[in-house]
């Protein structure tokens, strides 16, 4: 298993991205989650780019560690990145280091709006789940699959990608995902032949 941090750079305007990744393959074709930098692949085209590997690391944990201190403050607020939070296991975790006074007005402005929602006499429930879907998402972004076919097509994807490859070729997600088959040639039924592997735990 590779652990890596790469960084894409855009040929025609310098603006560039570092993410993390683990693979077993480092030319999977991966490049990256991030909203901007997806939106700016569909913009630009994907050979308007060049990627490159900046560090690595032994371990997942060290993976994220080393993309906390590389994915900083500065990497954040430099207008030719395309990042747009600090790296690191958790979002909350990088504001609290790096800008205080934005993580302040960041827990005050969910304090007050679960205080308004109760005032308002609101769904309380739903104003839950909202977040915990939001929370949901951002764990499944943390997780890396490889999905191996029976025609030998590979794919690595993350939690999110995952369900979205799965819609795309019409294949159950939640057969797929059975954990219990994870590591082992699938013996029968649509996925006869697939091997499903989980390449790291968030």
């Amino acid at each position: 298993m590779h652990y890596i941090i790469y960084k894409i750079t855009n040929k025609i305007n310098g603006r560039y991205y570092i993410g993390r990744h683990a693979t077993t393959n480092l030319n999977d074709g991966y490049m990256g989650s991030g909203r901007a930098i997806k939106n700016a692949l569909l913009k630009y085209g994907l050979e308007n780019f060049t990627k490159e590997i900046i560090a690595t690391a032994e371990t997942t944990e060290k993976l994220w560690e080393l993309e906390k201190e590389i994915v900083n403050e500065t990497i954040v607020n430099d207008p030719l990145s395309y990042n747009m939070c600090y790296g690191g296991k958790h979002y909350l975790d990088g504001l609290k280091k790096y800008d205080e006074k934005l993580f302040i007005k960041h827990q005050r402005i969910a304090g007050i709006k679960g205080g308004n929602a109760r005032i308002a006499n609101a769904n309380i429930k739903e104003w839950h789940a909202k977040g915990g879907a939001a929370s949901s998402r951002k764990r499944s972004m943390q997780y890396t699959y490889k999905i191996t076919t029976n025609e030998n097509e590979q794919f690595i994807v993350n939690g999110i990608e995952f369900k979205e490859l799965c819609k795309e070729k019409n294949w159950n997600y939640n057969t797929l995902h059975w954990k219990k088959s994870f590591g082992k040639i699938i013996s029968r039924g649509q996925f006869k032949g697939f091997l499903m592997e989980q390449l790291n735990v968030a």
